[in-house]
């Protein structure tokens, strides 16, 4: 298996700070459909939820200066971004567009509950975002022998004897293989400020 990118913490927020195209089309790739998700789970359409995510990722060219993981893990710095954007929004379009009073209204006079509740949705929504980025990452780098130790005896949790019989290796291969995996499958999960756990619904995407 091809070794992994470079697995330092936050390489990937230092990139974008330093505005490396590469890890910015990276970047944006992970987190759109991501935020396109939540808006749309908060009423807007889908051209005005498009048009609200190009507004957070020109907020981030400039607010990802001041991210400061000391002070919070990222995933819940992003969901402040986007709701701070959400309810900028909804403040500005608020007078001109009156048949949307009832939306505005929801949105504006959350509860703190509610909005607890939004919050633990994204991270969760984010987690899984990061998780099938690094699956689908790291399953292109690894043969189809190396990945199956992997999806079969650490998703699937199936014996190691069973699964190397019949993958036609020894078990200490399958150990070995599943290992390697798994350890580049939480490099790429820390590089986006993710730690994996072996979860009951950690699942293949």
């Amino acid at each position: 298996m091809a070794s992994t990118d470079t697995p330092t913490r936050f390489s990937i927020i230092e990139g974008v700070r330093d505005r490396d195209p590469d890890r910015w089309r990276e970047f944006y790739l992970i987190y759109k459909p991501m935020l396109m998700g939540f808006f749309r789970k908060q009423g807007l359409s889908e051209g005005d939820a498009n048009d609200l995510v190009q507004d957070v990722f020109l907020k981030l060219l400039k607010k990802i200066q001041t991210y400061d993981r000391s002070q919070t893990r990222f995933r819940t710095w992003l969901f402040t971004v986007a709701r701070n954007a959400l309810i900028d929004r909804v403040r500005r379009e608020h007078s001109q567009r009156k048949a949307r009073d009832g939306w505005a209204r929801r949105v504006l006079e959350i509860t703190s509950d509610e909005e607890a509740e939004q919050r633990r949705e994204f991270e969760q929504d984010h987690r899984r975002q990061i998780l099938r980025f690094a699956f689908d990452k790291v399953k292109r780098r690894s043969s189809e022998r190396v990945w199956n130790c992997f999806e079969f005896s650490v998703i699937q949790g199936r014996p190691g004897g069973e699964v190397a019989a019949e993958l036609g290796l020894t078990a200490n291969a399958v150990y070995v293989n599943s290992w390697r995996v798994l350890k580049a499958v939480k490099d790429l999960c820390r590089r986006y400020d993710e730690d994996l756990k072996h979860d009951p619904d950690d699942r293949l995407p």
